[in-house]
């Protein structure tokens, strides 16, 4: 019975342990820079890129880099945006990014793109700002 006990224990142990990679989330906002974008108009929009890692040892230091054109929308003209964020890799691996754009400091506004990246490449989020 003791036999049976102890090998249960260990199959549960390793049945958790063996979840638990895949239930992994992002929860460290590395970084939040300021990102100017001027429209094709001349308008300045202020955006913010925010780089989300699963471990404060993964650090998101985004690079970023855009382009923009017209486009139209119901009649009116707007601006597409093609933003480029490259997250460089660690010393000896590679992790997961969640990149999001919103117009807010750390997410807190409205979400413009998210998608999810991998340090060491370039993640391209698009999105379309109203010309004012």
């Amino acid at each position: 019975m003791k036999r049976l006990v102890v090998a249960a224990t260990f199959a549960m142990g390793a049945l958790v342990s063996s979840a638990l990679p895949t239930a992994a989330c992002m929860e460290y906002c590395d970084w939040d820079p300021l990102v100017l974008v001027v429209t094709p108009a001349g308008h300045v929009a202020v955006v913010y890129d925010s780089v989300w890692t699963p471990s404060l040892l993964n650090l998101g230091v985004p690079l970023e880099s855009y382009t923009t054109r017209h486009v139209y929308q119901a009649g009116r003209v707007a601006t597409q945006v093609d933003m480029n964020i490259y997250v460089p890799a660690g010393l000896l691996f590679t992790y997961q990014t969640f990149d999001e754009v919103t117009t807010g400091l750390l997410g807190s506004g409205k979400v413009l793109a998210s998608g999810y990246g991998t340090s060491g490449s370039s993640t391209h989020l698009q999105f379309t700002l109203p010309e004012s």
